[in-house]
């Protein structure tokens, strides 16, 4: 797939919680969604097989656009100071990679891939505590391909 204006995969417990809980009361385990909704919460393996779901297509996926695992990424309006930076990092799996550039707090992401571009373009656009509108965006790209074009 090569969409660059639909996210290839994001990250949202909100949705995710909200889908179960209406999942529960489709199949008639919850009567309503409250109920679906407290028994998505208390799921103890719900979130965390998402997550696993999640890491296990984004490492098939970076390992396809980038075998070797090194990147370079960008940042603008980082956190409540809206500051820019760059890091250049290795990373093999994609919980390497989303722990090299997003903060270590809770997020919710959506992570858009654009394989046309030459530099095979990731954008992720992040919401947490000091950026909840989600105006925090990293841009990452194959190093060796944009140091080839130097």
């Amino acid at each position: 797939m090569n969409n660059k204006d639909k996210p290839y995969i994001s990250w949202d417990t909100a949705t995710i919680l909200e889908a179960q809980a209406k999942h529960l009361v489709g199949t008639g385990e919850a009567e309503h969604e409250e109920q679906g909704w407290t028994m998505a919460s208390e799921d103890q393996f719900l979130l965390d097989d998402e997550w696993n779901g999640l890491l296990f297509a984004l490492t098939e996926k970076l390992n396809e656009i980038n075998p070797e695992g090194y990147w370079h990424g960008e940042v603008e309006n980082f956190g409540w100071r809206n500051t820019s930076g760059y890091k250049d990092f290795e990373a093999d799996t994609a919980q390497a990679f989303l722990s090299a550039i997003l903060p270590q707090t809770d997020c919710t992401f959506h992570i858009y891939i654009d394989e046309s571009h030459p530099f095979k373009e990731i954008r992720i656009q992040n919401f947490h505590h000091d950026s909840p509108m989600g105006n925090e965006w990293y841009t990452i790209v194959v190093r060796d391909a944009l140091e080839e074009a130097a």
